[in-house]
This record gives C-alpha cells, structure tokens and sequence, in this order.
C-alpha cells in the first residue's frame, strides 16, 4: 500500500484567488440552505393550517354549489313552479334543488325552463333553436 507522508495530511492554505472562490460557494452554500429551510417552512405551515382549519367554508362552499337545501323534519318543502301559458311538459329532469322542465309552447317551440326550490322561482328560460 502507499505511504502517506506528512505533507499529504497537513493542509497548505490556499492562494488568495482560490480562497475567494472558496468563501463564494460557502456563502451560496449558505444562501441555498437558507432558501430550502424556508421554502420547507411554508409547505410544512400550509399542511399544517389544512389539518387544524375550520372546515365550515369547505362546507358552505358545498352548499353553494349543490344547493342543497335543509328539509324540515315536520313537514316536505312545498313551491309553486309558474309555467308559461301553452306551455307542455315533455321531460323533467331534477339535479339538486333544480327542476329542469323540457317542452313546447304553444307556437311549437322548444324550451327548457329551470325552478330552483331554494329560491322558488324560475332561474332560467332558455328557448331552443335546432338548425
């Protein structure tokens, strides 16, 4: 095997031009570190306000969107779903709090007009041109 000589284990310092660019890398080195803890931080922060948050918008972003609108235990929600004169039904459809009524008017055209029973009203009426 080789010898190691004394020289081999101490170490020389280095010429002026390599200690500067030694001292830069230590000072990236520190920089990049800094900039990794932090970023780490903030993701281990946001994991952490996700678990502990109140889940009430979660919920009343639910809500919103399905409409879903509590029904009394005593007795079932009643409306009133006011369609035009002449108006025929053909389909209804139902999705969440909506009714969706498919059919003709009098004059033989198409519509669609959606009831929202949350509201109890008519949300839209959309005439239905084919081409």
């Amino acid at each position: 095997m080789s010898k190691m000589n004394e020289d081999d284990l101490d170490e020389k310092p280095l010429d002026p031009e390599m200690e500067k660019v030694r001292r830069k890398m230590v000072r990236l080195l520190a920089v990049s570190i800094g900039i990794m803890f932090i970023g780490l931080m903030t993701v281990l922060g946001a994991i952490v306000y996700k678990f502990t948050s109140n889940d009430d918008a979660s919920v009343s972003a639910t809500r919103v969107a399905g409409s879903s609108a509590s029904v009394p235990s005593d007795a079932p929600i009643e409306a009133v779903a006011a369609l035009p004169a002449g108006f025929v039904v053909e389909n209804i459809s139902l999705d969440g709090n909506r009714i969706g009524f498919f059919g003709r008017v009098s004059d033989g055209s198409m519509r669609v007009i959606v009831h929202d029973i949350s509201v109890g009203r008519i949300v839209s009426d959309v005439v239905v041109i084919t081409r």
